[in-house]
C-alpha cells in the first residue's frame, strides 16, 4: 500500500484519495441522464383544456330547435388548436357545431379563461317519447394531451305539455241570413318564450272572417303573445247575402314556428229573408196629370225561404201629392216564401202641379227585410186651360182689329 503526504504533513492512502473523484463522476453522469430525459420525453402541458356551458340541463319539446353556447378555457399557457366533435347524440336528433358563420371541426383557442366559444345547434325530432336524453361534445388539443368533454342533459316532456290553447267561449251561434256573428276567443302561449301566431280560417266560399285584438278595432293577420300570457281575440264572421239556411263550420287556426293551434266555430242560419219590388215591364217612369190619379202596378216578391208576415208598403211623394194602395191599411198580411203579390199604387199629383218631372219612391218593408224603387213622374197640365188661353188670345185679337177699323180713320 502506498501513502502520500499532504500539505499539512498528514499522509493518506491512494484509495482514500480516489473516493471523492468517483462521487463527482457519478453525479456528473446522473445530471447528464436527466438532461437527456428532458429532451427525449415530450413536454407536458402545465394546465389543461376545459369545456363548459351555462345551462347543461333543460327541458325540450318535440320539434324544438336549440342553439347552445359552449365556452372553452385554455390553461396550458400557450395558444392551441383543438379538434371538436359531437361524440354522443340520441337517435333521430340532428346537430352540428358552429363557429362564426361556419360549421366547424377545429377551433383556435388562445390562452386564458373563456378564450373561445362555439355554438351547438340541435334539432329535436317531431316525435319524442318522454324521458332523459344526453348529448356530449369533445375537444382535443392538437399535439397535446389536453382534452375535455361537456355533456348536455335534456328532459323531454309530452307533446301536449307546454302547448298553447286557442278556445272560444261560445263556439256555436245561430241567426238569420244577413246577421253578422261575433265570437270571443282566447289565445294562450304556454311556452317559455314569446311567439308570433299567424291567424287564418277555412270559412266557406263567400264568407268573410276577420280577427280583431281586444285592444283595437283593426283586423290583423298575426299577433304576438308573450311567454305564459294570453290574448283575447274577437273573430268576426259575415255570411254572404241570401245564404241558404243550414249549419256551417268554420275552423280558425293560430300558427307559430313552434305549434299549430285551432278552434272550431259553428254558425247556424235559421232562414233566408228577402223582399224585392219590381214592375211588370221593368219601367220606372210614368206620366200623370195634375189633379188626376194614375195607377202603377208593383210586384212584391218574397225571395227568401221563410214566409213573411205583415209586409207594409209606403211611399214618398212631392208635397201636395197623394199615394194610395189597393190594400187594407197598406199591408200584405202574408207573403209565402218564393211567392209574388201584385199591388196597385194610385198616384195623384197636386192640383197646382206644373208641367215637369218629379220623383216618387215606393218602399216595401217587413220585420226581416225591405226594398225600394224610385219612379220619374212626368206631370202635364190639363189641355182645357190651353184651349181657354188660345180662345182668349183670339178674342183679344179680333177686338183689336174691330177697334182699328172703327176708329182708325178718325
Amino acid at each position: 500500500m502506498s501513502y502520500t503526504v499532504n500539505r499539512n504533513g498528514k499522509c493518506s492512502s491512494a484509495a482514500a484519495i480516489a473516493r471523492p473523484r468517483t462521487a463527482r463522476l457519478f453525479l456528473t453522469l446522473l445530471a447528464a441522464f436527466c438532461l437527456c430525459l428532458v429532451w427525449i420525453v415530450p413536454a407536458r402541458a402545465e394546465g389543461g383544456l376545459t369545456l363548459y356551458t351555462s345551462y347543461p340541463g333543460m327541458s325540450v319539446e318535440p320539434g324544438d330547435s336549440l342553439s347552445l353556447t359552449i365556452n372553452m378555457d385554455n390553461q396550458t399557457g400557450a395558444a392551441l388548436d383543438a379538434d371538436v366533435s359531437i361524440t354522443s347524440m340520441p337517435d333521430g336528433w340532428d346537430g352540428y357545431l358552429q363557429g362564426g358563420s361556419y360549421e366547424i371541426s377545429r377551433i383556435y383557442v388562445p390562452a386564458g379563461e373563456g378564450s373561445a366559444t362555439m355554438t351547438l345547434h340541435l334539432t329535436v325530432p317531431g316525435e319524442l317519447e318522454e324521458g332523459s336524453y344526453q348529448v356530449k361534445v369533445h375537444a382535443q388539443a392538437v399535439g397535446l394531451e389536453a382534452a375535455d368533454d361537456v355533456e348536455f342533459n335534456f328532459r323531454a316532456v309530452s307533446q301536449e305539455a307546454g302547448r298553447g290553447t286557442f278556445t272560444s267561449e261560445y263556439p256555436e251561434q245561430e241567426g238569420a241570413s244577413g246577421t253578422d256573428f261575433s265570437f270571443s276567443t282566447t289565445l294562450i302561449n304556454n311556452s317559455l318564450k314569446p311567439q308570433t301566431y299567424n291567424l287564418s280560417s277555412n270559412a266557406p266560399a263567400g264568407w268573410t272572417v276577420s280577427f280583431l285584438p281586444s285592444a283595437g278595432t283593426t283586423a290583423v293577420a298575426a299577433i304576438d303573445v308573450e311567454a305564459g300570457a294570453s290574448q283575447a281575440i274577437t273573430v268576426s264572421v259575415e255570411p254572404p247575402e241570401r245564404v241558404e239556411s243550414g249549419e256551417y263550420q268554420i275552423s280558425c287556426s293560430a300558427v307559430s314556428a313552434a305549434e299549430t293551434l285551432s278552434t272550431d266555430l259553428s254558425v247556424t242560419i235559421t232562414g233566408t229573408y228577402g223582399l224585392e219590388m219590381s214592375t211588370p215591364d221593368g219601367m220606372l217612369s210614368f206620366d200623370a196629370n195634375a189633379g188626376k190619379a194614375s195607377d202603377v202596378t208593383l210586384y212584391i216578391t218574397n225571395t227568401g225561404n221563410v214566409d213573411l208576415e205583415n209586409v207594409s208598403l209606403n211611399s214618398s211623394a212631392p208635397s201636395g201629392w197623394t199615394v194610395t194602395y189597393n190594400l187594407d191599411d197598406n199591408i200584405i198580411e202574408s207573403l209565402p216564401a218564393g211567392s209574388t203579390s201584385e199591388v196597385v199604387a194610385s198616384v195623384k199629383p197636386g192640383n197646382d202641379a206644373i208641367t215637369g218631372d218629379y220623383v216618387t219612391s215606393f218602399s216595401v218593408t217587413s220585420e226581416q227585410s225591405s226594398d225600394q224603387l224610385e219612379f220619374r213622374v212626368s206631370v202635364k197640365t190639363s189641355t182645357m186651360w190651353g184651349i181657354v188661353a188660345v180662345a182668349i188670345v183670339v178674342v183679344v185679337a179680333l177686338g183689336l182689329e174691330f177697334v182699328f177699323r172703327k176708329f182708325g180713320r178718325r
